[in-house]
């Protein structure tokens, strides 16, 4: 069973523009003004009070765009937080098959992250750039509902970046919080207010002669005195006079609009128009005002009426306060007035039907976050609360955690307090993001909960998430004896595979790191008993516990078992896998193989918005890896990216538990690339933060930081005392620690003239290297050191075939001093016997084309399967047809594009397509 695609689910509906009225008349001033300002201005305001026409002037001005023109149409509601929004937008752009380079479902992932919201703005802007339209149009309607100011702070930066061929209009009842004087300033902007949306005295006629009334019983300026040219107060008074013509409905004054008086107007009037209703049609409107989109099905379920599909085409008929979407089925969109109006009566009429119209509203609604809205407003807490129980940890686990504490803040303090799946929830969304005091607490309070109502399987599983949070927050050791108690229970596979997870990271921890494999075998024993994807990705991050005794193994099995649950497509669990076979290859000292496993990681990490569960462990292999190759910028922006991220907030345990962990990390890459100030500033830093929380590994880390001090101070007795206690203990610390303090201390005895003892040092390590260990360990160690012991003259001290694995480990490395920015090229086959992974390792030559003739130098950048893509495309053929040329994916074509767009450095797929030909030519 694969993991789902990551999806937050929203109503359709908000993506769909409304269709034009046919009843619409012509406003040859407005809309010249408006078409003009939509092709030409970075940024189209529509800023007036309800009913005054926003929606109905975009709705005709969107039909009258250029043949070719794109249209991405968002329609606003209050709980569209920033998540939310950028699903609807992502979704509102898929028809134009975009080359995206991060997952449109994962956008809000990546907001989440420092900086976020820039780079959700810069991936926007390179999709948009890239789509093969003339012109393009963005639309937020209904902007004055958003309340989460991340979104206009994301508009913000969408709007100052956008491509020259695109423009964002924004309709709202008050100015949004943007730069709105900068751009009007720049003659960036253009406003359409109230003033201009009125209607004129000639408007107003060709209104009236569009509904068929007689223009001498309704003439033009008594109802401009009335309404004041208000599109809303002008359509109610032509359908009061309809029915009731010279009626009271044409006597009452509106005031200026926008005030009580006109809202006293509307209601006044869609009294009218309500009560002239036949009975049937009257009772089914109201009902139907708790949906904000009406369907025939959707009305039949709430409204319990038949004929709903008849009903509908008389609300349409009627010409109501309702627009008609843009879909495949009738679906109408009541107006917020006249849906105002209608639930006030039903509230006044009839309070008892509402709650079960509400609870029928959520029955068979797709859109999560609006389901349980109905549910909350009925006073449903119970289906409230199981909505989200089943519906609620996928989504926390495709990194959609801020919509599902959108959705239970909704809930009354006494009903979240009560209920253990709310704190699950509260706790998991916590634990993807490291807030480890949160989720001690939120899942403590649901296995008390669980336990209390007989649900022992959900109590343990919230009981072990606990012991993990309390990993980080001081309680280590009361931590693991708990999770020994419920390893000793009688548990399902799915909650025994974590708790045998929390058992190996809690030896790490505790620097037992010869137990971790045991409990690492226990994890994957349940875990391969199980077709279950979620059960895996709970232990997708694993690979920092690579190295220890005896853990190969079940990093192996881990690999290979989940690599069978994630072959659609990017996952957590699938960049996890992708982190662990990186380590596993550079164990073996294949440090190009490693590369090319982390690239493929860095693919899905990207794609799926760079989520901090996953790039912890992603930063931590780049800062050692990319020090390795020679990439000393990579390395050390890896580096303190990781750092950065620590500092959010909420992170403060976290911190104090493994900020020693990243400085060390840094430190070994600073020794790697022999910047020697960085190692002794580092060293600073590192004594500096030490804590009571942190874990066994903190000391081993400190000491072979102070050793590489002592050996570039040259007091090399001082780093034999250091590195000596580090090279006798097993590896119990992260990324082959100890087995570089064995390397660096053969270096310094040999330094001080003691061969005898240097080689009694190696001897043992390069036997169980050249038996298949881990070599790792040695490259850290650096190639200054490695090409020192390579070239000392051992004699009869080592054996021959241990000074050739000392050569051959000083060869797989690049210069210690590699420059910033320019790569080295790492060695391309193993230093040891054993076995590499598999992997394409990047190109130093020109590849040969499928007809053996060499790709031309501009287009060696691509692999060959881009190569074959772009070749497609300069051919003309669609994602579709590539896809089914070379049996991919549409997703996997869409990534290859975008792929080549970034490598070739254009914005196009014209662009691609040019310099594919240009270069073979």
């Amino acid at each position: 069973m694969q993991l789902p695609v990551p999806s937050l689910a929203f109503a359709l509906a908000k993506i769909q523009p409304p269709r034009q009225r046919t009843s619409l008349v012509e406003r040859p001033a407005l809309e010249q003004a408006l078409g003009a300002a939509l092709q030409q201005q970075r940024l189209t305001l529509l800023v007036a009070p309800a009913g005054c026409g926003k929606t109905a002037a975009l709705t005709r001005q969107i039909r009258l765009l250029p043949a070719g023109s794109a249209l991405a149409w968002v329609s606003a509601d209050a709980d569209d937080q920033l998540q939310r929004f950028l699903a609807c937008l992502s979704s509102a752009l898929a028809p134009l098959q975009l080359p995206w380079r991060v997952a449109p479902d994962a956008l809000g992932t990546l907001a989440q992250a420092p900086g976020g919201l820039r780079a959700v703005a810069h991936e926007l802007v390179n999709a948009l750039a890239a789509a093969p339209v003339p012109q393009g149009l963005i639309v937020v309607d209904d902007a004055h509902r958003i309340a989460d100011p991340q979104v206009f702070a994301l508009l913000q930066a969408l709007i100052e970046r956008l491509p020259e061929r695109w423009s964002v209009a924004i309709a709202s009842r008050v100015d949004p919080p943007l730069t709105l004087a900068r751009w009007r300033a720049g003659g960036e902007l253009a406003e359409f207010r109230q003033p201009d949306l009125r209607f004129n005295a000639s408007e107003v006629d060709a209104l009236v002669r569009s509904l068929g009334l007689d223009t001498a019983t309704t003439p033009a300026q008594a109802l401009l005195q009335q309404t004041e040219g208000w599109a809303a107060g002008l359509r109610l008074s032509l359908s009061a006079q309809a029915m009731q013509p010279g009626g009271a409905a044409t006597q009452r004054h509106a005031g200026a609009a926008g005030t009580p008086a006109q809202r006293h107007l509307f209601d006044y009037l869609a009294s009218e128009v309500l009560d002239d209703m036949p009975a049937e049609l009257r009772w089914f409107l109201l009902r139907c005002s708790v949906l904000p989109e009406l369907t025939a099905s959707r009305c039949a379920h709430v409204a319990r009426l038949p004929h709903t599909e008849r009903l509908l085409d008389e609300v349409e008929r009627r010409g109501l306060f309702v627009a008609t979407l843009d879909a495949d089925e009738l679906t109408l969109r009541l107006h917020d007035l006249f849906r105002d109006f209608l639930e006030s009566r039903l509230q006044r009429d009839f309070p008892a039907e509402l709650p079960h119209l509400l609870r029928r509203a959520a029955d068979h609604e797709g859109d999560l976050v609006r389901a349980v809205g109905y549910l909350a407003r009925a006073g449903a807490w119970d289906g409230a609360v199981r909505l989200l129980a089943q519906r609620g940890p996928l989504l926390i686990s495709q990194g959609s955690g801020a919509a599902v504490t959108q959705m239970l803040a909704l809930f009354p303090p006494a009903q979240r307090a009560s209920q253990a799946d709310l704190h699950l929830l509260a706790g998991l969304a916590a634990f993807q993001d490291f807030r480890f005091l949160e989720v001690v607490q939120a899942m403590q309070l649901a296995a008390e909960g669980y336990q209390a109502a007989g649900r022992t399987t959900a109590a343990l599983l919230a009981q072990a998430f606990a012991c993990l949070g309390r990993q980080s927050t001081g309680a280590l050791d009361a931590s693991a004896a708990r999770l020994a108690q419920l390893a000793a229970q009688p548990l399902d596979d799915a909650v025994r595979s974590f708790v045998c997870y929390g058992q190996a990271w809690a030896a790490f921890a505790q620097g037992r790191g010869d137990a971790v494999a045991v409990h690492l075998g226990g994890m994957l024993d349940a875990l391969e008993r199980l077709d279950d994807a979620q059960a895996w990705d709970r232990c997708f991050f694993i690979s920092l516990l690579v190295g220890l005794p005896g853990a190969r193994g079940p990093l192996q099995r881990f690999a290979d078992g989940a690599s069978r649950l994630c072959a659609g497509g990017p996952s957590q669990l699938r960049a996890s896998v992708m982190h662990v076979r990186a380590w596993l290859a550079l164990a073996d000292g294949d440090l190009a193989g490693a590369l090319a496993r982390l690239a493929q990681a860095d693919d899905d990490c990207r794609w799926l918005g760079h989520p901090r569960s996953l790039m912890t462990e992603n930063w931590l292999a780049h800062t050692l890896l990319d020090a390795l190759a020679g990439r000393r910028g990579a390395s050390y922006a890896a580096s303190e990216d990781n750092r950065r991220t620590m500092s959010g907030p909420g992170l403060d345990l976290n911190r104090q538990t493994h900020q020693y962990d990243l400085l060390s990390g840094q430190q070994r890459a600073a020794w790697v690339l022999g910047d020697d100030g960085l190692v002794r500033s580092l060293q600073q830093s590192l004594q500096r933060c030490a804590n009571p929380l942190e874990w066994a590994g903190a000391g081993a880390a400190r000491a072979l930081g102070a050793a590489m001090v002592a050996m570039l101070d040259g007091d090399l007795a001082a780093a034999r005392a250091l590195l000596q206690p580090l090279a006798d203990s097993a590896e119990h610390a992260s990324f082959f620690l100890h087995s570089q303090a064995r390397l660096m201390l053969a270096d310094v005895c040999l330094r001080l003239g003691a061969a005898e003892a240097a080689a009694a040092t190696l001897a043992p390590w390069c036997a169980a290297a050249r038996g298949g260990a881990p070599v790792a360990g040695a490259l850290l160690a650096g190639a200054a050191l490695l090409q020192r012991l390579a070239a000392a003259d051992w004699g009869a001290r080592l054996p021959t075939a241990d000074q050739a694995l000392l050569q051959r480990l000083a060869q797989a490395l690049p210069a210690a001093s590699g420059a910033d920015g320019q790569p080295a090229t790492p060695a391309t086959t193993p230093a040891t016997t054993a076995a590499p992974t598999p992997a394409t390792t990047p190109a130093t030559t020109p590849a040969p084309t499928a007809s053996g003739s060499p790709v031309p130098p501009g287009l060696a950048v691509l692999t060959e399967r881009e190569r074959d893509v772009l070749a497609r495309m300069a051919a003309g053929d669609s994602n579709k047809l590539i896809a089914r040329a070379f049996d991919l994916s549409p997703h996997t074509v869409k990534r290859h594009v975008a792929n080549i767009l970034d490598k070739l450095g254009v914005q196009t797929r014209v662009q691609a397509a040019s310099r594919w030909r240009s270069d073979r030519a």
